[in-house]
């Protein structure tokens, strides 16, 4: 008896924890909506973008069409200290010394813009791919390939591109693209659910494995300036590690 009791604590606890942490999502996102609808007309902006390709559905927090690019935005909400690498395949939060893991948001924001780049037939680099951070957090460590901003510099990052990229047709004809092919609904969002679980759970038995998820090749232990860490045998065509903090 007091092994049920304690097993349905448990269950509700976990519902709490996923509830809070789902409305925190959905606050951050609102927010970054709030944001880039402060963006002149000439930029196009559609916001929670659900798209399947190949049988897998995608869920894209922001995508913004310009003719200077089309912006592919990832928002995360935390509190504390955020560690991360380009390479590695999880970031750490730090909040008051209890250090959570969580996947890297420039891997998860890839995978966003391949999904777009197969949808509307675009290059690689007529995207932009930002992480926004919202809330009380601070972002260490250097990031000079990518866009990792603070909220209060998506505007700016965004206005600081100003070369043309998009004439005016192919840029209308990828906003209906996108437009017509998105789609939300409960049942879809439950189904991206399951499917973001079997590819994670997937990613984890191929890593499991001694194979590197990006290239197929071998994952063998390295010594680094600081610390030993996994990474691919395929270097220096493959930048793959595996990284603790």
């Amino acid at each position: 008896m007091e092994v049920t009791i304690l097993a349905i604590i448990v269950v509700v606890i976990l519902l709490i924890h996923f509830s809070r942490n789902k409305r925190k999502g959905r606050y951050g996102e609102k927010r970054v909506a709030t944001i880039l609808n402060s963006l002149p007309d000439e930029y196009t902006i559609f916001n929670d973008v659900y798209i399947e390709e190949n049988g897998k559905s995608t869920q894209i927090d922001h995508v913004v069409f310009s003719p200077y690019g089309i912006f592919v935005i990832e928002t995360k909400q935390y509190k504390g200290w955020i560690y991360g690498d380009e390479r590695a395949s999880f970031w750490t939060k730090n909040i008051y010394g209890n250090k959570y893991e969580f996947y890297n948001p420039l891997f998860q924001n890839y995978g966003h813009v391949k999904a777009l780049e197969s949808l509307l037939g675009f290059p690689y680099q007529y995207f932009i791919p930002i992480v926004v951070f919202i809330g009380d957090v601070t972002i260490k460590g250097d990031y000079p390939n990518h866009n990792v901003v603070y909220e209060n510099e998506l505007l700016d990052t965004i206005k600081y591109h100003i070369s043309v990229l998009l004439p005016d047709d192919k840029l209308k004809w990828a906003i209906n693209r996108l437009a017509y092919s998105s789609f939300e609904t409960s049942d879809t969002a439950k189904e991206h659910i399951i499917q973001v679980k079997e590819r994670i759970s997937q990613y984890n038995s191929i890593i499991n494995n001694g194979i590197c998820p990006r290239c197929g090749g071998k994952l063998v232990l390295r010594q680094g300036r600081y610390r030993n860490f996994w990474g691919c045998n395929n270097y220096p065509h493959c930048h793959y590690i595996v990284k603790d903090y």
